[in-house]
């Protein structure tokens, strides 16, 4: 057998010895006991202003400018416009536009119901009898009321006007 090879015996001992130094070198003489510390109040300890911990960080203050180009730029995105100031808005002569009548964009595309309940659907926007709603036109959207469902029509008030529209299914 040659000298590095170990048999099971062997590994006990060494655990065994290893495991008695240490032991051994944990009963030592321990340091006395740290002299009682007295609690001191929340309150008192809450109220006092935080001291500085490091009196070197106080000689540097970081202080900022908000220079608007060309004497400043914003240091992470260097070319960018947004700091530059905004051009003054134009102004338009204000021409009043005359709005394309509404009722030829809005179309009656079904009635459904009993005759003592009908329901139309006019634009994707269903309405019953005294219903008002905002239905959508391609300019955005109107408010319309509706007056009457008939077995193939509805009769509709469009804001904006001053007489009553018939939409008849299919026109």
């Amino acid at each position: 057998m040659s000298r590095l090879a170990t048999s099971p015996r062997r590994e006990r001992i060494l655990a065994a010895t290893g495991l008695a130094l240490l032991c051994v070198a944990g009963c030592g003489k321990h340091p006395p006991p740290a002299a009682a510390v007295k609690p001191v109040p929340v309150a008192a300890s809450t109220n006092m202003p935080a001291s500085p911990t490091n009196e070197a960080a106080l000689a540097y203050v970081s202080v900022f400018e908000n220079l608007l180009p060309p004497q400043g730029k914003d240091p992470f995105f260097p070319k960018s416009h947004r700091r530059e100031p905004a051009p003054p808005p134009e102004v338009a002569a204000a021409v009043p536009a005359k709005l394309p009548p509404v009722a030829p964009i809005l179309v009656l595309k079904g009635v459904v119901g009993s005759a003592k309940r009908r329901v139309a659907l006019i634009n994707n926007e269903t309405m019953e009898p005294g219903e008002t709603s905002l239905v959508r036109v391609p300019d955005g959207r109107v408010r319309v009321e509706c007056l009457g469902i008939g077995p193939d029509y509805v009769l509709i008030k469009v804001e904006g006007e001053k007489q009553p529209k018939r939409l008849e299914l299919g026109k």
